[in-house]
């Protein structure tokens, strides 16, 4: 299908080849989709590239990137909300996560995805999270819905023809908060963060014993202070940054929340998106201002 070479343009991959100047899949990509040829600069360019995305080949990048405009940047703010992405929760990886005083997991479900693991990712997640999305191609809902009456854990949300987030079912307040799936989604910054918190300065120990060290701190928390200070903590050390994010067009919201982006690459992808497509059509436009640094 045509269409998953517009998606490549989206992939983390792609982006940093843009950060480095190169445009030659942009080129690639014009020969393929005429309707991209009137682009003037890369940030018209995928403009248009998304448009075709959200109307013809709607991915997990397009449901993701709406969430950041529609949810995020829409009717929340990043002032009092981080959006996170591809966490590890239990045996799972959550899509997308909104933490503000609470915090509400986004599991996605396009046409092109399978539902096989869904029970499992649901369990996992009513143990993290205070609430649970499922966001759905319409194919997959009849499906869900049957799931949702069986346990009604979570809520439901289509994402429309009309490219609308549709709220179906809404999602449950979430008690269930399970300390060990919680702390396995911590990095190691993360954890010592919290034990230094609660105990004061770590000892010389044994790195192997650090881990257990900060686990038993924060086990002995309340259920609703650990589900507070994970919380606070995801907030703290996986902020999103602002000031790229609103500078960024609409089309690329998400690879400002979903995408390890250092400061060099972020500031070459910033001016990459005004450049001349047409003045470079042909060429590697590698240009001194994108020289590779390494972070």
């Amino acid at each position: 299908m045509k269409y998953r070479l517009l998606a490549k343009l989206f992939h983390s991959s792609e982006l940093k080849k843009l950060a480095s100047g190169n445009l030659d899949t942009i080129h690639e990509t014009i020969e393929h989709f005429e309707e991209l040829s009137s682009s003037q600069c890369v940030a018209d360019f995928y403009e248009l590239a998304y448009s075709l995305l959200v109307r013809y080949y709607r991915n997990e990048y397009v449901v993701k990137n709406e969430i950041a405009n529609k949810v995020l940047l829409g009717r929340l703010s990043m002032n009092t909300t981080s959006m996170l992405s591809e966490l590890r929760t239990g045996s799972n990886i959550a899509d997308c996560l909104l933490i503000n005083g609470s915090s509400t997991c986004y599991e996605i479900k396009t046409e092109f995805d399978s539902l096989s693991r869904l029970n499992s990712q649901l369990n996992s997640y009513k143990q993290a999270y205070d609430k649970t999305y499922i966001v759905a191609h319409s194919t997959h809902l009849k499906k869900i819905d049957q799931v949702h009456k069986a346990s009604p854990s979570f809520g439901i949300i289509e994402l429309t023809k009309r490219n609308q987030l549709k709220k179906i079912e809404e999602a449950p307040q979430c008690d269930e908060f399970n300390f060990e799936i919680t702390f396995e989604t911590l990095r190691k910054p993360e954890y010592l963060f919290i034990a230094k918190n609660l105990l004061g300065e770590i000892p010389n120990m044994p790195n192997t014993s650090i881990q257990d060290y900060c686990k038993q701190a924060y086990f002995s928390l309340s259920p609703d202070v650990a589900n507070k200070t994970f919380k606070k903590t995801l907030r703290k050390f996986r902020a999103n940054d602002h000031n790229f994010i609103n500078k960024l067009p609409k089309s690329l919201k998400n690879i400002g929340i979903s995408y390890q982006l250092n400061r060099n690459e972020k500031n070459n992808i910033l001016s990459s998106l005004t450049n001349d497509i047409q003045s470079h059509s042909g060429e590697r436009n590698v240009l001194s201002i994108f020289t590779r640094q390494t972070p």
